[in-house]
């Protein structure tokens, strides 16, 4: 036995078996466990090359307008039934991090959302690094979407086609517009989503011409949104990035004169209003009703409030300037679907929208009740 034992080692066959064990055990520790865990991830696309990020393009019409946007796929990580706080809540925690920024201060712009009166806030500083909340709000399965190269927000229902759908942010861009796309047991069964478009562009449910439902919100700052609803939660996000959050992500790029981050056709060629001029946009019979912010802080009362009739529905709407930030929310009718962006991304997607009118159709009739 014993010179069994030695010409064992003698012969090297110990190094063989020891590296077999040891790569046994690092599988076992590095894919084993965390499989078992479910935290096991492994990086999809290379931020540069669209098929590294192996999504079905099938139903794809215009494949020179779909880019890497140089991050990888769920390199944001959207946020999924977040925790939630109260308003006093928020003021602790500002006050905890007086002295790392705070955390969502008053003159933050919120994306708030009601529904079924539950109102819930959705702040953009920690939007920035998530781009996309699956939450459920007064009973529905909702998406809070944000696109910070488009300045766009907007919600959608997750129910799609009978089901409930969980997205996640592709790393993919078309037409400049971050695509998001629907988690599914097989990758070859995911579709991918242009938010702004409202419709699935690629994949199984863009070859079923599934469309997103768009729901009501509003983008206003944090101070004003909890004065119209004192009783209202804001998302909690993640503890580890409070820092990141006090961030200006998109700060230098929102005020270069610089055009759109990413391919766009077509391109808004007039100059006024100007690429990145900001709007919000009502949905009404079926189309967008493009508004330019500078038009309708032209048109404000001495209250703010701006009457406008659109398509033939009366439609009040409500001016804030601020230091920080000039926002525009509706006032009725509350059930309008609604959602904001630059000029440029939602020209590109719906041109058929802004039209030789498009500078009326932010005042096609005002009326006379201001």
């Amino acid at each position: 036995m014993k010179n069994k034992f030695t010409a064992f080692f003698s012969s090297g066959l110990w190094v063989i078996v020891l590296l077999a064990l040891t790569t046994v055990g690092l599988a076992f520790k590095e894919i084993i466990i965390p499989l078992a865990n479910g935290d096991f991830t492994h990086t999809i696309g290379d931020g540069v090359h669209v098929a590294s990020y192996d999504f079905n393009l099938q139903g794809l019409t215009n494949r020179k307008l779909l880019v890497a946007s140089g991050n990888s796929k769920d390199g944001l990580n959207a946020l999924n039934r977040p925790h939630l706080l109260t308003p006093a809540q928020v003021s602790e925690i500002n006050d905890a991090r007086r002295d790392a920024g705070g955390f969502i201060q008053g003159p933050d712009r919120v994306i708030g959302v009601v529904i079924h009166g539950q109102a819930r806030a959705y702040p953009l500083p920690m939007m920035n690094w998530h781009e996309i909340c699956n939450d459920r709000l007064g009973g529905k399965a909702i998406a809070v979407i944000w696109d910070g190269f488009c300045d766009t927000a907007m919600v959608v229902s997750r129910k799609v086609n009978g089901q409930i759908l969980r997205f996640g942010y592709s790393g993919l861009v078309y037409n400049g517009n971050a695509l998001i796309y629907d988690y599914q047991p097989k990758v070859a069964d995911e579709s991918l989503f242009s938010p702004i478009a409202g419709r699935a562009i690629a994949g199984p449910m863009a070859m079923q011409h599934v469309r997103l439902k768009p729901l009501p919100c509003q983008v206003v700052t944090w101070r004003n949104w909890k004065s119209m609803y004192p009783q209202t939660t804001m998302i909690a996000g993640i503890k580890t990035l409070y820092a990141a959050y006090r961030k200006d992500v998109y700060g230098p790029y929102d005020h270069s004169p610089a055009g759109p981050q990413y391919p766009v056709a077509p391109l808004w060629s007039h100059h006024f209003p100007k690429l990145k001029s900001r709007l919000i946009l009502l949905r009404i019979k079926q189309h967008w009703r493009p508004l330019a912010f500078s038009t309708l802080f032209s048109l404000e009362n001495r209250a703010g409030v701006v009457h406008l009739r659109l398509a033939g529905l009366p439609v009040v709407l409500q001016c804030f300037k601020e230091p920080q930030w000039r926002t525009v929310t509706v006032i009725s009718p509350r059930h309008i679907p609604a959602a904001y962006g630059f000029l440029f991304a939602w020209y590109a997607q719906h041109p058929q929208d802004f039209n030789g009118k498009f500078r009326q159709r932010g005042t096609e009739k005002r009326t006379e009740n201001h």
